[in-house]
């Protein structure tokens, strides 16, 4: 468990959770009760941290959980057009992001003062 945990980047109440919900499958265990995770259950957690960092909530990446267990090859219309709203929407993060980090850059290549200053009356 502590090996993906690392690799993962997530912790041990996440991965338990995950189980509980059905968003990762039972896990085998050894004789000792300790789980054993599969490339195939990395690979899983892996998806749903990507799906996290898109600010996608837990009930909405069932379907794509499920789908990337079923290996299924076409992909339902429902499903693609989620994944482009998702996609959009990270596009529209990333553009306020280059608005804040070209103001940032402006400020420290200006020599301007970093400090915010209220508008006065």
């Amino acid at each position: 468990m502590k090996e993906i945990i690392e690799q993962c980047e997530t912790t041990e109440d996440a991965l338990r959770y995950y189980e509980k919900i059905g968003l990762l499958s039972a896990v085998q265990r050894k004789a000792n009760g300790h789980r054993i995770y599969s490339p195939a259950d990395k690979e899983r957690l892996l998806l749903i941290q990507c799906l996290k960092k898109a600010n996608m909530s837990l009930e909405e990446m069932r379907p794509f959980v499920a789908l990337h267990q079923s290996r299924e090859e076409a992909m339902q219309p429902k499903t693609e057009q989620l994944l482009r709203s998702y996609q959009e929407r990270i596009k529209q993060q990333q553009e306020h992001l280059q608005q804040i980090w070209d103001m940032i850059e402006h400020k420290l290549n200006s020599g301007e003062n970093l400090a915010f200053k209220p508008a006065s009356n």
